[in-house]
């Protein structure tokens, strides 16, 4: 069984998310009034780390973007929906 995709629009879509992932996160947690050490501190993720995910220097893991919903108060799905707005 093949791991890889044929599905172009599926990786197109997880693209688009990837690169505008950084920008967003950031965008997102000013909005919410959130330095990095505040969002690692009710996420429980480093602030470093975040600090490399909105430079593009790391894609999170599900779990972690998890985490970084919950922090904000959000869903994941909610936060999703955020990424995806512009």
């Amino acid at each position: 069984m093949s791991v890889v995709s044929t599905n172009h629009e599926a990786h197109d879509y997880a693209e688009r998310l990837r690169e505008r992932l950084p920008r967003r996160l950031q965008e997102i947690r000013e909005a919410a009034g959130f330095t990095k050490y505040g969002l690692a501190r009710e996420s429980g993720i480093s602030r470093e780390y975040i600090g490399k995910i909105e430079r593009g220097k790391a894609n999170p893991t599900l779990p972690v973007t998890a985490q970084l919903s919950h922090g904000f108060g959000l869903t994941l799905t909610e936060f999703s929906e955020r990424l995806e707005d512009e």
